[in-house]
């Protein structure tokens, strides 16, 4: 019963505080940490029991680096090695000597100093996961970038997990060549018995219809291989990722994680939910300010230095600064560190509360800190001055937004030689279409004033192709009072956009994304002088075309990474136009006739 009590009071605090963590700061691993240390022995006291605690980090631990295996790519880690160095590899040279220069100044202690700057240096998976996904930027040019950085984090932690038991004064049995060794054939091993033992057995399972045992041979494969690693003296932790990695290489991945799915949250909250029991508030009460101090300057380190050297490679103010604090803090990868420092006798508890705290609070400032710079801090500094009134240009047709969506639809009036000018702030690098005879105004579409300056009194179709809902939405509404005999092409976001703007008496409107845009483009060109047929045949010229060019950019990246071609989205973008071939009606036509003089003289022959 004694055991009993302190399992049902880390339940009732789980259920209070990461349903309201998630709420109010995006992430659940904060919740769990919050909760631990409220029932720990500094704050309430409920649940003491040392057994009970690390009998739960242990098995935290586990779950967090089965989870990273499953998620690990290690296939495109090694496809965009040289643009991983370059982005994720090169912040981490040079915060890990100025953390590690930071700790020997405070402490001393070389070898202490090292294990702590190696640590710090590494960024939370979890949370910056979960506050990417809480923005929905998971999957844009941040949220991508993030990840990368992230693969690359997780791989370095697992060398050094590797290289602990190596360590002077370690009391571990596991040394020298022959641990190496062992490491490299269980690895070589594992990766043999993944193509002729475990897809195999998988495939079996389908072949005789037995899906609802994959569960079974799953949890049969992660003990395998975490026993394997104890009886060659190899850390539980390397043989729980390489578990992880094994299942994720199989074909039926996405079934283990349908089937994991549900319980990754939980799994790896419990190791946060033990690391906050295990947090000790003494060092705060001794030392407050070196701790305050602490937490700021490490966050302030990692996020200059990623922030700078991002600015430094893209010249993007907005991404760079973002990139840099969601990165910023440290997470799971440093508390993994810690522990293992400590139980080797590399660590002393003394130095590892403090660093916890530290670690503990770069978490909690990360979500404030991207709140307060996405939100107020970086519109405010880069909201754009009006555009001066003179040489405004007298294009027919305005784009206003050139993100994924509007610069589809540029590149096809490009390629009809049709005039248009661009309005968009956050596309600074995108002035380059004026060469072509464009225009491109680096402003706040928002502003009526910039809408006047990039020709609007001129414009007879506008492609408003924001990816913001409520700014697409204020910006229809102010067009259609005050513009209301302008053709409007709206992108709409999702359906629920769709209805909005249809509430507006929006005539025309297209869902994202690739298709719909095509789509408005065809529609563009029809609405600027095209008969349907000549807008449809050069729609699928445009599309054979588009195609080719994937077809080539794969097979670049294949020889060679395509980052070292286009290093940015812009870059990228240029190219597509310069590779854009431009077509004129009455060429297609005569291309139209010529084909059919030849195919009637084919038929009277």
């Amino acid at each position: 019963m004694s055991l009993l009590l302190p399992i049902i009071f880390l339940l009732a605090a789980t259920l209070i505080f990461v349903p309201l963590a998630k709420r109010y700061m995006g992430t659940t691993v904060l919740g769990y940490l919050i909760a631990g240390l409220v029932l720990g022995s500094n704050v309430a006291g409920l649940v003491e029991d040392p057994q009970l605690i690390q009998s739960l980090l242990e098995l935290g631990m586990i779950a967090v680096m089965l989870f990273l295996g499953l998620a690990f790519r290690p296939v495109q880690l090694w496809v965009e090695r040289r643009s991983i160095l370059k982005h994720s590899g090169l912040p981490l040279a040079i915060i890990i000597p100025l953390l590690v220069g930071a700790c020997f100044l405070l402490l001393n202690q070389l070898l202490t100093s090292l294990i702590l700057g190696f640590a710090l240096a590494l960024s939370a998976v979890t949370l910056v996961q979960q506050l990417l996904q809480k923005k929905q930027q998971l999957h844009n040019q941040l949220g991508q970038a993030c990840l990368a950085t992230l693969q690359f984090q997780i791989f370095i932690t697992v060398v050094l997990i590797a290289l602990f038991p190596l360590l002077e004064e370690t009391a571990s049995t596991r040394h020298g060549i022959a641990y190496f060794a062992a490491i490299i054939a269980t690895i070589s091993g594992l990766f043999l018995a993944s193509r002729y033992l475990v897809r195999p057995a998988f495939r079996f399972l389908a072949q005789k219809n037995s899906i609802q045992l994959i569960p079974v041979l799953s949890a049969l494969i992660i003990v395998s291989v975490i026993l394997i690693m104890d009886i060659l003296n190899i850390h539980v932790l390397i043989g729980a990722f390489l578990a992880g990695l094994l299942l994720a290489e199989t074909e039926f991945k996405a079934e283990v994680e349908r089937i994991l799915e549900p319980f990754k949250d939980a799994a790896i909250g419990l190791f946060f939910l033990a690391i906050g029991l295990g947090l000790s508030l003494e060092p705060l009460a001794q030392t407050p300010l070196l701790i305050l101090g602490s937490i700021f300057g490490l966050v302030l380190i990692k996020a200059g230095v990623i922030a700078a050297i991002r600015y430094y490679q893209q010249r993007h103010a907005r991404f760079s600064t973002l990139f840099g604090i969601t990165l910023a803090q440290s997470g799971e990868l440093t508390f993994i560190l810690l522990k293992l420092a400590e139980s080797e006798d590399l660590l002393s508890k003394a130095l590892l509360h403090p660093a916890l705290l530290i670690v503990f609070g770069s978490m909690l400032l990360t979500p404030l800190l991207y709140w307060l710079f996405d939100a107020e801090i970086l519109p405010r500094l880069q909201k754009k001055v009006p555009i001066a009134p003179e040489d405004v240009p007298q294009h027919p047709i305005l784009i206003v937004g050139f993100g994924r969506f509007g610069q589809v639809v540029a590149r096809v009036l490009h390629a009809q030689g049709k005039q248009f000018s661009v309005i968009d702030s956050n596309q600074p690098d995108a002035d380059f279409i004026e060469q072509y005879g464009h225009r491109f105004f680096d402003a706040d579409v928002t502003q009526v004033d910039n809408l006047r300056a990039a020709g609007i009194e001129y414009c007879k179709l506008l492609i408003l192709a924001i990816d913001d809902v409520e700014d697409s939405m204020n910006l229809a509404r102010y067009l259609r009072l005050n513009h209301p005999d302008l053709t409007l092409f709206v992108r709409a976001r999702d359906r629920h956009h769709a209805h909005l703007l249809n509430g507006l008496g929006i005539q025309y409107m297209w869902r994202e994304t690739y298709a719909a845009s095509l789509d408005m483009a065809q529609q563009a060109l029809v609405e600027t002088g095209l008969s349907n047929l000549d807008a449809q045949t050069q729609m699928e010229r445009f599309k054979q075309q588009d195609e080719l060019l994937l077809i080539q950019q794969h097979w670049v990246q294949e020889q060679q990474e395509i980052v070292e071609h286009y290093p940015s989205a812009i870059a990228e973008l240029e190219y597509l136009f310069e590779n854009t071939k431009t077509l004129q009606p009455d060429r297609m036509r005569n291309d139209q006739n010529t084909q059919s003089d030849a195919n009637s003289l084919n038929e009277t022959s």
